[in-house]
């Protein structure tokens, strides 16, 4: 926005922050094909392979991280001496073919053959053995080739949580001389996302939204494993391009200094000329223009493999909408006949009134309430018009729920609501499933993760947006431009949000 009020003082807590690694993002069930290596004598293979990779693997994410003391000492007992492992691990994360390093890679679970996503080397590694199964040479995370797609078991997750908690090397033993004779030096914050942008000018409303997209995994999945690759334009007028070199220097460059994102400045502004200059924004528009504007460069992209793409359609394949596409159901019922009328709508947020509400649940509450129409309704069935009542529920559930606080009325003059909402870090949707009932109260599959938040600090004309979120290793961080600073949980919840995001809890 275009003054920068300072934040508002975090209050204070006695509780630690979240511990490494304690919470995930969400339990993803084992596709077909691990599930048949789970029931074959191939299991006891996997398992001491896998384990053997997440150590590679998690070492750069916990030691840069604690910025272990630099000194020459010996090793202690149990634990790999920081010559050997930097070696080590200079040589198992690198491509076989061309060497690309850390952070674009993938270990064969099959075989020591090691292939970047870059150039699709791990790819074409595939195809030709038959190995369908990587492990993500930055996360830890196993990657499913046939099906194209994450996947875990609760024994391989357990491991990598496990191994995330402990570092292979003495402390004491890493010399920093090392670091620079083997390969660069993995910075955590590098690795994990975790860099901020430079305010352009004005441009905080875009750069907090564009972390929503950052650290959501679906969306960044889709983009680090070349979802969007072969399109006709460049990146100054495509903004799913421009997006596509942000996930890049987000997760495979050791930057941490705030990137400038001026490419996909450059294609909003072609896109939309309102965004040109200086002039405020709002935070809700710009993730709803950036919804639709990627959803349109798939479409395009996909046009010629024949896939149908609507976008207020929500079968439609795209990644957005597979990520965030919902359907509501409306009902009105007549109060003489009982005849009942359904609508779907299909959406991709949704926006909840707080005038009348303290917490997020009561808001949902508000929003899915049986409400007297205004005005007559004509029954269809018994052919008056009468007294009618109308309620909205959820009969599709997104596996990225979006969520907009109605903070600002523009009635007769524009106001900012400035009252404290609180949210919780995890929710049942049940309720308001239009399949809930009194007998079928609690739907597990229904149950949502918080991870990221975005706040308006100012008025209603003037302010600034920050954002906090949440990360694969259930550590929140807060999102100032491009400062990037650690949160506590009770610091999380404390925060007057205005949108919010959660994922769901347990994905198919």
């Amino acid at each position: 926005m275009s003054s920068k009020d300072s934040p508002p003082p975090l209050a204070s807590s006695s509780s630690p922050p979240p511990r490494l690694c304690e919470v995930s993002f969400a339990s993803i069930k084992p596709c077909a094909h691990l599930k048949q290596v789970f029931n074959s004598n191939a299991k006891d293979t996997v398992l001491r392979n896998y384990g053997l990779a997440v150590k590679v693997s998690n070492f750069n994410n916990i030691s840069s991280f604690r910025m272990p003391r630099l000194k020459n000492k010996g090793s202690e007992k149990g634990k790999l001496d920081g010559a050997r492992i930097m070696k080590l691990r200079s040589k198992a994360l690198k491509c076989k073919e061309c060497s690309e390093c850390i952070g674009g890679t993938f270990m064969c679970v099959q075989c020591p053959h090691v292939g970047c996503r870059k150039r699709k080397h791990f790819v074409h590694h595939s195809k030709q053995h038959g190995h369908i199964f990587g492990i993500d040479g930055e996360l830890g995370y196993l990657f499913c080739f046939s099906c194209g797609d994450y996947t875990t078991h609760p024994e391989l997750e357990s491991m990598r949580l496990k191994m995330s908690l402990k570092s292979p090397v003495s402390e004491e033993t890493i010399d920093s001389n090392l670091v620079a004779k083997y390969s660069r030096s993995v910075n955590y914050k590098s690795t994990t996302g975790l860099r901020g942008f430079v305010n352009m000018g004005s441009t905080c409303f875009m750069s907090s939204v564009l972390q929503t997209f950052i650290h959501n995994p679906i969306i960044r999945d889709y983009f680090m494993t070349d979802g969007h690759l072969e399109c006709p334009k460049n990146k100054d007028e495509c903004i799913t391009c421009a997006l596509d070199e942000i996930f890049t220097e987000f997760y495979t460059s050791n930057k941490t200094c705030g990137f400038g994102p001026v490419s996909l400045l450059n294609a909003a502004w072609r896109a939309n000329k309102s965004l040109a200059g200086y002039s405020e924004q709002d935070a809700h528009e710009f993730w709803q223009f950036m919804v639709e504007q990627l959803h349109q460069a798939l479409s395009i992209q996909d046009t010629s493999n024949g896939k149908n793409h609507h976008y207020h359609h929500s079968n439609c394949s795209c990644i957005l909408h597979k990520t965030f596409s919902s359907d509501l159901l409306s009902t009105i019922t007549c109060d003489d006949c009982g005849n009942v009328t359904s609508t779907v709508d299909p959406c991709i947020d949704i926006s909840l009134g707080i005038t009348n509400s303290d917490d997020l649940m009561t808001c949902f509450r508000n929003f899915t309430k049986k409400e007297k129409l205004d005005i007559k309704y004509s029954c269809a069935k018994c052919h008056t018009r009468t007294n009618a009542t109308k309620r909205l529920s959820i009969m599709k559930f997104p596996n990225t729920l979006a969520i907009q606080l109605k903070r600002f009325e523009h009635n007769a003059q524009s106001v900012k609501l400035e009252k404290f909402i609180s949210f919780p870090m995890f929710m049942n949707m049940s309720e308001f499933s239009s399949s809930y009932s009194t007998t079928n109260r609690f739907d597990p599959e229904l149950t949502y993760e918080l991870f990221a938040v975005v706040c308006h600090i100012g008025s209603v004309n003037t302010g600034h947006y920050i954002v906090v979120v949440k990360n694969n290793q259930g550590q929140w961080f807060r999102f100032d431009d491009s400062v990037v600073t650690l949160l506590t949980v009770d610091q999380v919840s404390q925060l007057k949000a205005y949108l919010l995001f959660y994922i769901v809890h347990k994905m198919d």
